[in-house]
């Protein structure tokens, strides 16, 4: 082991031994856990939980997933900054962003009935990437706002991997630029089809995501290799 992991590694332990309870930290009585095999891996399982007389109550069990296309790095989250060391999240990467995210929101097609606030898109509703723009990892509307970026993403697919989707607080207040942006929970194009950053999944599985889902209750997700997770468990009192 070199230097450098040797002090990752020291760090790591110490917040890890810092036990926090995720559900008093972070005011979340909704908690969607994301792991994968390793960093590297690309398919993984959805578990969703509530919390319910001082305890994670299981909802919804090993729902398969895809992440980005090269996997998991740690990007800016929730979780304490120092956990933020080695492989690390950047604009184009291919990497979903591990750590501990708010879900903060809906958007799709149509509009969504649902106890989480939600945005209707359409072909002037755009992501902003342009790590150079004023609204770097913000929805914008280029109907209503002057354009000072030269890439964004669209929000009104061809496809319906957009059809329904779920905001992830990533990389935000304020967005750190190449910091990565635009991250998402959607749907998948299919079970071996990684995604550019974003989670994603079969449409049924979405549509049971934010069926559950409540704003009231300040849902998190916690997306890490399944090695991580292992060890976030003692430190934030996971399931």
């Amino acid at each position: 082991m070199n230097s450098f992991s040797f002090i990752f590694s020291l760090l790591f332990l110490f917040f890890l031994n810092k036990q926090e309870d995720l559900h008093n930290l972070f005011k979340s009585s909704q908690l969607i856990v994301v792991t994968s095999g390793s960093w590297n891996k690309i398919e993984g399982e959805m578990n969703v939980y509530e919390y319910e007389s001082g305890g994670w109550k299981l909802v919804l069990k090993d729902i398969p997933i895809v992440t980005g296309r090269s996997g998991m790095a740690w990007g800016k989250g929730l979780h304490p900054t120092e956990l933020n060391k080695g492989r690390l999240k950047k604009e184009g990467d291919g990497n979903s962003p591990a750590g501990i995210f708010y879900l903060s929101g809906l958007f799709g097609y149509e509009e969504i009935k649902a106890n989480m606030t939600s945005l209707k898109v359409d072909l002037q509703t755009f992501c902003v990437d342009d790590s150079k723009s004023a609204f770097y990892n913000q929805i914008v509307k280029t109907d209503t706002v002057k354009k000072d970026w030269t890439s964004a993403e669209t929000m009104r697919m061809k496809s319906d991997v957009y059809k329904y989707g779920i905001f992830v607080d990533y990389n935000t207040k304020p967005a750190t630029p190449d910091g990565g942006s635009c991250i998402f929970m959607h749907i998948w194009s299919g079970s071996a089809s990684p995604t550019a950053g974003c989670t994603a999944m079969k449409e049924t599985d979405i549509l049971k995501l934010i069926d559950f889902l409540d704003q009231k209750k300040n849902p998190v997700l916690v997306q890490v290799p399944r090695a991580e997770y292992d060890k976030m468990k003692r430190a934030y009192n996971l399931p």
